[in-house]
């Protein structure tokens, strides 16, 4: 075999050149369009585009009242549990689905464009060592592309004046929104108040002609493992699907390198495409997260953003910008061994791990082991808790903190800045909790 090959070589290097001449000119005479867009979305449809709608963003946000901008029901503990028996989820969907919409969009896309043919594509069968090296020379060069596509997600209603939460990334690079109400009984276009990728979420607005059903958000903090609820959408096109499960975990921290502050609700009840958007609804007719995942490998795993996630993150939707105030230190929460060494007897607490340099932080005076036990008042209950505080902090918001720094506790004031006016930015890895 070894000989055979020895006698074949010379035969296969006379033909490589040749070949390679041919099958270049091929390529540069030659175009293919790939189908499949890119895995990272950019943004190609910017803020300043007509689908936003700016009525609030000259607002300062101090001046911002949400007071009565969302339902809420707060006798929490006065409720009586749901009894359960045939009719208690039709009961509940027949509650809820009003409030549900469909979201159809026109967006624009970037794919790839390849120019040039893959010689291997033009053989009719794949020769050994010249097949190897077409694959490995670029023979395609791909070129970016843009295009118009249709889209569906699912949203649902939360003031009666037309406002109506989704998924960013269901209304992301959107051209065109149009809101389809419960049944199909009539449609509305929409514009975009605002949005935040990093937790995924967005506000739309329609200027609806008649009442509309309006659901209540409700405290995602309360839910339970095992609790049951419902998720309601528009699956593949199939408008207003309802569909039942539990809660399976709370706090799942996203597998995407990018969503580094996402913790979501996982649960089992059906969530599939053009479902993201759409509620997921405790037996009390409450919203409790945002359906927006599914793990594609697995069956019956999706994920929900948080209905208090998206209160904290309410705010910079209505003013139409994302953007977060910076104030440059890393924290993580104190293990036993760090108490026993800072001689911290305390209950829940943050070490701080880094100080930025010339960053609001250390103006402050704080400095690495300093422990961070309050925050605005509040004790460092939980460290989840804590960071989802931090996602509706903006630019010039005034903070508090109480630190113990040897045994002793002090007063820490600062207001946090844009990145933008720092001289040297922060390294793209620095954990979220700064």
């Amino acid at each position: 075999m070894k000989h055979q090959q020895n006698l074949f070589a010379p035969i296969i290097t006379k033909l490589i050149f040749p070949c390679f001449l041919v099958f270049l000119a091929l390529a540069l005479s030659s175009c293919s369009v790939s189908r499949s867009p890119k895995n990272e979305t950019p943004t190609l449809v910017t803020a300043d585009a007509p689908i936003f709608d700016k009525r609030f963003q000259e607002i300062e946000i101090k001046d911002l009242n949400l007071e009565n901008f969302w339902k809420e029901n707060v006798a929490y503990e006065t409720r009586e549990p749901i009894p359960i028996n045939n009719n208690t989820f039709a009961d509940l969907t027949d509650q809820v689905k009003n409030a549900v919409v469909n979201i159809y969009t026109l967006r624009l896309e970037e794919r790839d464009v390849k120019f040039g043919i893959s010689p291997n594509d033009l053989l009719p069968i794949k020769i050994p060592i010249i097949s190897t090296i077409f694959e490995i020379i670029p023979f395609q060069v791909p070129i970016p592309f843009q295009s118009q596509g249709l889209s569906l997600g699912s949203g649902f209603i939360i003031n009666e004046q037309g406002y109506i939460l989704t998924n960013a990334h269901v209304v992301q690079n959107a051209l065109d929104i149009q809101v389809l109400l419960s049944e199909g009984k009539k449609g509305y276009p929409a514009k975009i108040i605002g949005m935040d990728r990093l937790t995924d979420t967005a506000l739309l607005k329609i200027e609806a002609d008649q009442p509309l059903t309006v659901l209540p958000l409700g405290d995602s903090d309360r839910l339970r493992m095992g609790e049951m609820v419902l998720a309601v959408g528009n699956p593949l096109g199939l408008r207003h699907t309802v569909t039942s499960g539990l809660i399976s975990a709370k706090e799942r921290v996203s597998a995407q390198a990018n969503d580094r502050y996402a913790y979501f609700i996982q649960t089992d009840s059906a969530i599939n495409p053009g479902s993201s958007g759409g509620p997921l609804i405790n037996l009390y007719g409450e919203v409790v997260g945002i359906n927006t995942a599914i793990v594609s490998e697995a069956q019956l795993i999706g994920f929900s953003v948080p209905a208090n996630t998206v209160k904290e993150v309410m705010p910079l939707l209505v003013l139409g910008h994302a953007e977060r105030g910076w104030f440059g230190l890393q924290a993580v929460p104190l293990t036993i061994k760090q108490a026993v060494d800072l001689n911290y007897s305390g209950g829940d607490a943050l070490v701080i791990q880094k100080v930025e340099k010339d960053s609001p932080a250390e103006k402050s005076g704080l400095q690495p082991k300093d422990i961070i036990v309050k925050f605005d008042g509040q004790p460092m209950e939980r460290f989840l808790l804590f960071r989802r505080k931090l996602l509706g902090l903006t630019p010039g918001r005034e903070i508090r903190m109480t630190i113990l720094r040897n045994g002793e506790e002090k007063e820490i004031t600062s207001t946090l800045v844009k990145r933008a006016t720092i001289e040297t930015p922060p390294d793209p890895a620095e954990d979220p909790e700064s």
